[in-house]
């Protein structure tokens, strides 16, 4: 109880239920039944289906870059540009910016007319980093230090924040994180006006430990840790870890004082003796919910398939709109749907909505849109016996950001020249 308290006291959230706080009206209970006001105001209606369409390509391809919505606007940063990347070809200071290669640079779509701006570059290259926004600032959390190279961390502590408060953008590094993470996949979310960061690869301050792989530098933890932006020097405090398995790429967004979990990825390295990792890859179908008051995880409901690598993006106060990624990969804990994996693993194009009042999921009516790979690699992909792409090539690691009734899935791990895209896809929500 005093380390609940402590959190709340420092966090700003009030220790007495009905008191204000500063992450949003309380939450009275945690069971089912129990809805906020809020959502209850929200009213009784759903979305009927999501219609895809495709935007306006990003400056330069990339995949698993932190990004995020201030306004009416995405802002995205670092992870991999490739120099040679096709089909089109790169221009003026874009092209100097592409094959730079030191990964730390950054735009700003306006998502009224569609134009982009090409932001200050970040002061480090960065791979796999998490991205957030509170209120007009931007939040990178590093993920993979690649540039300079005196300064590699695969899992780095380091936090970023770009703001105009000196009135033009600027970057300005912040305490960092008590465990550094590697973290391919959404891993963290906001809370009023508290970061929470969640799982991921660590390998605990020891940056010239060798990688288990280029994506695997360390073991995965299911720690999670909090930052109250309004007051920067208190640091970053620790919170419940989440039930089960650790684990990376799972799906993570909050409404309210709630913080949601779908799925994920982790290795099974006890079974590991030498050789690829890609056998002992494990998904995971669970689904659980942490309340920042009660400082307690639920579990909910499992996920319909176990997918890693999707991204999750709240509407209204009481959905929670989740695709993307890759399904199918076996599952080791007790999970309700044992019986739907199916041998193979293959792109996940549904479009899955989480009704938090309700606690259920529904699938709706239309698909992703699958990445279409070049011609040459097409039936070299249908043959392909340990991955089904009859369907279309994944979009894997790709970011989502929501702006109103409309979403932004921006990049992501593709079968291209160099597996990525700078393709931008654009849902928009239809309600009953």
């Amino acid at each position: 109880m005093d380390n609940r308290r402590q959190f709340l006291k420092k966090t700003g959230l009030a220790v007495a239920t009905g008191m204000s706080s500063s992450l949003g009206a309380p939450i009275a209970s945690l069971s089912k039944a129990g809805a906020t006001s809020q959502r209850q105001a929200s009213g009784d209606f759903e979305i009927r289906d999501i219609t895809w369409k495709m935007g306006s390509p990003m400056p330069w391809p990339t995949k698993g870059q932190a990004q995020a919505a201030i306004g009416d606007a995405i802002l995205a940063a670092g992870s991999p540009g490739y120099p040679g990347w096709v089909p089109k070809a790169p221009q003026g200071r874009l092209n100097q910016l592409r094959d730079r290669g030191n990964h730390n640079s950054a735009w700003r779509l306006d998502t009224r007319t569609m134009k982009y701006e090409i932001l200050p570059e970040l002061p480090v290259g960065i791979k796999w980093p998490q991205g957030v926004s509170v209120g007009a600032d931007f939040y990178v959390l590093t993920g993979w230090v690649i540039w300079p190279k005196d300064q590699n961390d695969p899992s780095s502590n380091r936090m970023f924040r770009l703001s105009k408060r000196s009135g033009s953008w600027r970057w300005k590094e912040l305490p960092g994180l008590d465990i550094g993470r590697f973290s391919p996949g959404r891993g963290a979310t906001v809370v009023g006006s508290t970061i929470v960061v969640l799982g991921g690869q660590a390998s605990f301050g020891q940056p010239r430990r060798p990688p288990f792989s280029g994506d695997h530098p360390g073991v995965y933890v299911n720690a999670v840790e909090a930052f109250d932006t309004a007051s920067p020097e208190s640091g970053w405090t620790h919170l419940p870890p989440f039930p089960s398995r650790a684990r990376t790429s799972m799906a993570t967004t909050a409404i309210g004082q709630n913080i949601y979990l779908f799925g994920g990825i982790y290795i099974n390295y006890a079974e590991h003796d030498s050789g690829p990792l890609g056998p002992y890859i494990r998904g995971c179908g669970d689904a659980y919910v942490f309340n920042l008051e009660t400082q307690q995880w639920r579990r909910l409901p499992d996920v319909p398939r176990p997918v890693y690598g999707w991204d999750a993006a709240p509407y209204k106060d009481r959905y929670i709109i989740i695709t993307g990624g890759i399904k199918d990969y076996p599952v080791e804990h007790p999970y309700q749907y044992q019986d739907r994996i199916a041998e193979v693993r293959s792109p996940n194009f549904d479009v899955l909505v989480f009704d938090t009042l309700k606690e259920t999921y529904r699938v709706l009516p239309s698909q992703l849109p699958s990445y279409q790979a070049p011609a040459e690699r097409r039936q070299q992909l249908l043959e392909n016996k340990g991955f089904d792409f009859s369907k279309g090539v994944y979009r894997l690691s790709a970011e989502l950001s929501r702006v109103g009734n409309k979403l932004y899935l921006c990049g992501g791990e593709v079968v291209s020249a160099h597996n990525v895209t700078d393709e931008v896809v654009i849902g928009t929500i239809q309600e009953r």
